[in-house]
């Protein structure tokens, strides 16, 4: 009966919702029908009623625009939902706008358009600012954004009393911005209960995907809690993200005091660093950040990187760095190490599996402070084409030569393993007789949900195995 109810809410509030159609060729005296569409986008975005859709014929749109309008819970979002080869272009207009602007809006949805030719300083293709909730960006492709700090996805909430909240930001493509000293997908401020899912980062100048607290400017905070936060990071591919600036550190996905963050089943590739979890700004605790089954390989300077970047800055605690692969990420002549640490206290790391560039004489790990009491245990640690007793490790800025040299030295890593993980071809999955299958840690307790890099369940024998893959 209860089912039944709810069905028949459902259709009574989409009863009046209608479909309206946009055209170059059309006119924004139109009707609005597919046979007389409007011309305009803005039409749209002025127009619609909650529960409304609008369809965006291909061809070009030469505008910046204003989101006027919103949905409700009870008559459902309004859809801005583009055909294939409808490209809005912000050629030749203001480089102080956006391309799409939202701000204190709610239920709305930006389906499928291709978003462009931005200069300026300080703009996105997607803005929002505020305060709202049920916020959907999905599979559009935004490039082309040139200047300083030219964003792809940005999500302000600069509202101290109301948060952004439920906001899904999936399968999208960015590409070709000049994000610096920015980030081409970012979270700021008040902002919770989000997804950052399946999309596609790559060839950024600056930061690739960032969740960001702290940050002066943003919202007026003096708990420390009104920071990026209750979200979901998965599935994305982070490609080619580098710096120009400050030596050139950006990382491909960053948490810079977020709380209560998944990050999980990402694969993040040729950047400056490949995962960061920061505290840039002073004061800023980070906590509660979950680093699940991620595969970080063949960055520049550093594979995995935690803790704030200084003693003057913010701190990492109380994160857990969980089944990730971390393998040659340190082929930059002033690369760090494979994993490391700087300002972070009573994390865990567990379960990973970290192997260097072969013949490198970088570190696999680094840890520049002492007494941080870290926990490292059942990881994976191999140096290709290297003696184990020269395998290199930094911990309290002390250098250790070998595995052995640094457990017995530090207490750390009594059940790890120097050994080869024998890695499938694919350099992803792991062969049939790899010491790391079933060689986790038998208590630890996954995020509820976690799979393997397959989608498959995360224990399938008498303990997890190492790494991101779950061996059937």
């Amino acid at each position: 009966m209860a089912f039944l109810v709810a069905c028949l809410l459902l259709s009574v509030s989409g009863l009046h919702a209608e479909t309206y159609h946009v055209a170059p060729n059309g006119n924004d005296d139109a009707l609005g029908t597919q046979e007389f569409p409007w011309q305009t986008i803005q039409k749209a975005f002025d127009e619609l009623e909650p529960g409304d859709t609008a369809i965006m014929h291909p061809g070009f749109y030469n505008e910046q625009l204003y989101v006027e309008v919103e949905g409700n819970e009870e008559d459902g979002y309004v859809t801005f939902q583009a055909e294939p080869g409808a490209v809005i272009t912000a050629q030749g207009l203001s480089s102080e706008d956006n391309v799409i602007y939202i701000e204190d809006k709610s239920w709305i949805r930006i389906i499928g358009f291709e978003i462009r030719d931005l200069q300026t300083k300080d703009g996105s293709g997607i803005r929002f600012e505020g305060s709202g909730s049920h916020l959907e960006f999905r599979n559009n492709v935004i490039h082309a954004i040139h200047g300083k700090s030219a964003m792809g996805i940005t999500v302000y909430g600069t509202n101290p009393d109301e948060p952004v909240s439920q906001v899904i930001i999936d399968g999208n493509e960015i590409h070709d911005c000049d994000t610096a000293p920015s980030e081409a997908l970012v979270l700021n401020g008040n902002v919770t209960n989000f997804e950052v899912t399946n999309n596609h980062v790559h060839d950024i100048r600056g930061v690739g995907i960032d969740f960001i607290g702290g940050e002066d400017g943003i919202v007026d905070d003096d708990t420390g809690k009104k920071v990026a936060r209750n979200g979901l990071c998965r599935g994305n591919r982070v490609e080619r993200v580098r710096a120009p600036y400050g030596g050139g550190y950006g990382p491909g996905i960053y948490v810079d005091g977020g709380t209560d963050i998944r990050v999980e089943a990402n694969h993040i590739s040729e950047c400056d660093l490949g995962l960061e979890v920061g505290a840039e700004n002073p004061g800023v605790l980070v906590s509660g950040i979950s680093v699940v089954g991620n595969v970080i390989t063949g960055n520049d300077k550093a594979g995995l990187v935690f803790g704030g970047y200084d003693r003057k800055r913010g701190r990492v605690t109380g994160c857990r760095f969980l089944n990730n692969l971390i393998h040659d990420n340190t082929s930059h002549a002033k690369a760090e190490a494979e994993v490391w640490i700087q300002w972070a206290e009573a994390n865990v790391f567990r379960n990973n599996i970290v192997v260097g560039r072969a013949d490198s004489k970088k570190s696999l790990l680094s840890s520049e402070n002492r007494d941080q009491s870290n926990d490292f245990d059942f990881n994976l640690w191999f140096q290709p084409g290297a003696d184990p007793e020269n395998t290199k490790f930094v911990w309290g800025g002390k250098t250790y030569q070998g595995f052995a040299a640094f457990r017995d030295s530090t207490g750390l890593g009594a059940r790890s393993y120097p050994v080869d993980p024998k890695l499938a071809d694919d350099g992803l999955h792991l062969s049939p007789d790899s010491p790391a299958i079933d060689a986790g840690d038998p208590g630890i307790v996954f995020p509820e949900g976690a799979t393997d890099l397959d989608g498959q369940p995360r224990v399938q024998g008498s303990a997890p195995d190492l790494g991101p893959d779950e061996v059937r």
